[in-house]
């Protein structure tokens, strides 16, 4: 593939799904509730539940098919008005099939206005073997709203015995805060290019989490917190650090998936009690 198709998210070379979804929520009496959606499968959203007297709605996004293929393009607009909270997460696991021509793209583009919350835990995205994947993820934040978003990525499919066997993995990430651009990553990698398991990049751990916060409240003793938990977890490496403006970044290696996830969520409920003064919310999947 040519380098340049990572700038952009280009139209397939081979027509795969172009699945489209759209949610805007809006708040109304101390609840968020689902104010205009539509989807073009294979994304959909199952129906809208609470967990607590938050008002937060919590929304499962939906995919029935087995994964994705060459040539899918996937699209995601969630729109938060004042006020809205909302945690989203996926069904399972995104798995990235082997692609003999173009490679799987997604869009994800988030709008926080005044005063709202998005959390997106989606569940751990796994490459296979000759898979090919870009991602761009832009989140735009207005004045007092904030963002906690969540990403866990495999190495593959270890039972098959497969390890960084992918031939990339690359994701954009801008967030704007008040209309000024305020953080961008590059995330990519090529292992058939380049090694990731050598000093420097994974060295010898196989998961990688990140916990990606925004928010106005953010300080520097927020990232001291969340550092100082991830050093005491044997088995796992990782830290925090300050973003230029309003932002705090966890980064997570390990050798354990479940380990791993257990890391992540001990960050994302510290940075929930300090950023919003509760318990980050205990999500069950059955």
């Amino acid at each position: 593939m040519k380098k340049e198709i990572l700038t952009t998210i280009s139209s397939p070379l081979h027509i795969g799904k172009q699945g489209h979804l759209y949610i805007k929520l809006s708040h109304k009496e101390g609840f968020t509730y689902i104010d205009d959606s539509y989807c073009v499968a294979p994304l959909k959203i199952a129906k809208p539940f609470y967990l607590d007297s938050s008002g937060e709605v919590f929304l499962y996004i939906m995919n029935p098919t087995g994964g994705m293929v060459q040539g899918d393009r996937y699209r995601m607009d969630v729109v938060l008005e004042p006020g809205a909270q909302a945690f989203l997460t996926s069904q399972a696991a995104t798995k990235i099939y082997r692609m003999e021509y173009d490679y799987a793209a997604a869009t994800d583009c988030f709008k926080v206005k005044e005063g709202a919350l998005l959390e997106y835990f989606p569940d751990p995205v796994i490459p296979f073997a000759g898979s090919r994947f870009v991602g761009e993820t832009e989140i735009i934040i207005d004045r007092g709203g904030s963002a906690f978003i969540g990403e866990i990525l495999f190495p593959g499919r270890l039972k098959r015995g497969e390890m960084f066997q992918y031939d990339f993995y690359s994701r954009r990430t801008r967030v704007f805060y008040q209309g000024e651009l305020v953080y961008y990553d590059f995330f990519d990698l090529r292992p058939k290019d380049k090694k990731v398991d050598v000093l420097g990049m994974f060295e010898g751990y196989t998961y990688y989490g990140q916990l990606t916060i925004f928010s106005s409240a953010v300080t520097r003793e927020l990232s001291d917190l969340l550092h100082f938990a991830l050093q005491d977890t044997s088995g796992l490496t990782g830290s925090a650090s300050l973003t230029q403006k309003y932002g705090v970044i966890v980064r997570i290696l390990g050798s354990n998936s479940i380990q791993l996830t257990s890391a992540l969520t001990k960050c994302w409920d510290i940075s929930h009690k300090f950023l919003l003064g509760r318990p980050a919310p205990k999500i069950r999947k059955y």
